[in-house]
């Protein structure tokens, strides 16, 4: 019996050894792939990604200009960075995430068109999608599954200024999690949630080549 129980831990070691290497090499490879994207190399680029959200069409011209930053940060919780792309401190002039699944990279979040909207991450992986309109800001709170799609972890709103002025909508108003709140505890809870959290600006790197 003593024997069996050896052989079972020797195996069960001896998996997890292997698990570790295949993670480490994915890892590796990932971070290969990240780079030739950021060298202005598209080739990894998955086709159905390239002409849905119309990569091909200026990626480059933005990497070869130097306007962009990245930063590669676990989204996903698989133990491989993903990586983020925005326009050198202005997240809402442009922001991307990209995920290496098995050789090529997928597309995730690239958006460049919507000022008034932009994701931005924190340093746990959770990202935020910041809305601002008519003197409202919305904050959606997500995480990334393995798949691409996104799980709301939570929500904050605030209402500021009224837009137009005789907009009939209480004003201040904030919300947390859907129940409206005083302005104290919204900025308590923004602060734990957001402010405190964000990722460090040494986290970016000027994307050129």
């Amino acid at each position: 019996m003593k024997g069996t129980w050896l052989r079972i831990c020797g195996f069960m070691g001896g998996l997890l050894f292997l698990l570790a290497g295949c993670g480490e090499r994915t890892a590796d490879a990932a971070m290969d792939a990240y780079e030739q994207l950021l060298s202005g190399d598209l080739s990894l680029l998955n086709e159905g990604d390239l002409s849905a959200w119309a990569l091909d069409s200026w990626m480059d011209i933005l990497l070869a200009s130097g306007e962009l930053e990245y930063a590669c940060l676990d989204l996903d919780g698989d133990g491989v960075d993903e990586l983020l792309l925005q326009r050198i401190g202005d997240p809402g002039s442009y922001n991307g995430v990209f995920h290496y699944d098995g050789g090529q990279i997928r597309c995730w979040q690239s958006d460049g068109m919507e000022a008034s909207c932009r994701d931005y991450p924190l340093r746990d992986g959770t990202m935020v999608r910041q809305y601002d309109f008519n003197g409202m800001r919305s904050y959606t709170l997500f995480r990334y599954r393995t798949d691409g799609s996104q799980e709301t972890a939570a929500s904050l709103f605030a209402r500021e200024e009224r837009i137009p002025e005789d907009s009939p909508e209480p004003c201040p108003y904030y919300q947390v999690n859907g129940e409206e709140v005083g302005a104290s505890d919204f900025r308590t809870q923004f602060d734990s949630l957001i402010t405190q959290q964000l990722l460090e600006p040494s986290a970016w790197t000027c994307a050129q080549h």
